[in-house]
């Protein structure tokens, strides 16, 4: 059968001896079950309380960020690939010792959960079955094509290599802005001569990713990605092509000073012309501002490549204490017929949590601490009986800094003094 917060509360007025609200309201009772409930989800983190994620993984891309999409994350449980492809297991790391792996270029399977300025990351890092392709390192203007500015129609000049500030490899490409120049609010580099590059694998498939940095980002709007086949193309004449537009970096942010990593999906685009994707030529790059823009330097781009995301199965324990009536989510209970996360799966768990909100409320309500005693006890017993029922989802990070140099291992015998 399937249990309500109605049936834990009659459990919850006998272990109390009392069912009026003369001395405990029912916002103390919704509040103590709740809080028991959250209790339970933490001590126990069994297989039926764990719900999945379906996340996008693209090579050379780490960091995801999920604070939206897992408002009720409590804890991370497991990650997986597809069960044609789950032959690896995937370890759970710190966040320091995850990132120092990424920054070694380990590919150790593993992942983390990285919060931080409010925000929550789900860190992931394996070798993915779709590597990237880079398009251009875009370490200098003669990266696989001739890159430069379209000063007849936009704002940017200046177009130089920069080794000094860069994302990846050994520099960049910079360039300035002068909003005199056209009068037309965005600046464009492109490179009519990278190709041909052949990325029909990716049509429709794939994403672009690059960085971009921003030196002021007031009045910034867009940034559009052009790639096409025409040949020796320029802005004013590319007429077989593919165009996409974002405002916002890869996680979703509105963009900002300093370096800003970019997604732009192929699915997204628009087509014009009869573009071929198996002999791209043309790549054109425009960020976009509104008439309040002035003049500016150092506008950079780096690293631009393509990659088709694995799907990964995020396995995690929720927050969330069940779903209302209707079938909406919940974190807290505030009525009778609110039904718990474990209605219909092991009904059975209502009087642990029963006995855990008599506790609570004991305490709290009452000021009888020896009945909370008794009633935490009472709590307990039962979460021992359910942990021997059901084992824990949960994945301990998994700690495996190395000292270099030094065997922690040695099978030599050691020598002693007796």
């Amino acid at each position: 059968m399937s249990v309500t917060i109605a049936s834990v509360q009659t459990a919850l007025d006998t272990y109390l001896g009392d069912s009026s609200t003369d001395r405990i309201s029912s916002a103390e009772r919704f509040n103590a079950m709740t809080e028991a409930t959250a209790w339970l989800l933490e001590e126990l983190g069994n297989e039926h309380m764990v719900d999945t994620y379906a996340l996008d993984f693209l090579d050379s891309v780490n960091y995801y960020k999920v604070t939206t999409d897992l408002a009720n994350l409590l804890v991370g449980a497991d990650l997986r690939r597809d069960k044609a492809d789950q032959v690896i297991s995937f370890a759970r790391k710190s966040p320091r010792e995850i990132a120092e792996e990424i920054g070694q270029g380990s590919k150790d399977p593993s992942w983390a959960i990285d919060r931080h300025d409010n925000e929550t990351f789900l860190v992931v890092n394996f070798r993915s079955k779709y590597d990237a392709q880079v398009i251009s390192s875009l370490d200098t203007i003669t990266d696989g094509g001739t890159w430069t500015t379209y000063d007849a129609g936009s704002d940017a000049l200046n177009l130089t290599t920069d080794n000094n500030e860069f994302k990846q490899g050994s520099g960049c490409i910079n360039f300035d802005v002068d909003v005199s120049q056209s009068g037309n609010n965005f600046a464009t580099i492109y490179v009519p001569d990278i190709g041909p590059i052949d990325l029909s694998s990716y049509e429709d498939l794939g994403s672009f990713i690059y960085w971009v940095y921003i030196p002021e980002n007031l009045y910034t709007t867009s940034l559009t990605l052009y790639w096409g086949s025409d040949t020796a193309a320029t802005p004013a004449t590319r007429a077989n092509y593919w165009s996409a537009t974002v405002t916002t970096d890869i996680n979703g942010n509105a963009l900002a000073d300093g370096w800003n990593e970019i997604k732009v999906n192929w699915s997204d685009a628009t087509m014009t012309g009869t573009p071929d994707s198996s002999a791209v030529v043309y790549i054109e790059k425009r960020l976009t501002y509104d008439a309040s823009q002035t003049d500016d330097t150092d506008y950079r781009y780096d690293y631009l490549r393509i990659v088709q995301p694995e799907q990964l199965n995020f396995h995690y324990i929720s927050w969330k204490v069940g779903t209302n009536n209707s079938g909406t989510d919940i974190t807290a209970y505030t009525a009778t017929n609110d039904i718990p996360f474990y209605s219909g799966q092991y009904d059975q768990y209502k009087y642990a949590v029963a006995h855990k909100a008599a506790s609570i409320l004991y305490y709290s309500a009452l000021r009888l601490p020896e009945q909370g005693a008794v009633e935490a006890g009472q709590a307990d017993q039962a979460l021992a009986r359910y942990r021997k029922n059901f084992e824990s989802s949960k994945v301990r990070e998994v700690k495996s800094f190395k000292i270099h140099g030094v065997n922690l291992r040695r099978r030599n015998k050691i020598n002693r003094r007796y």
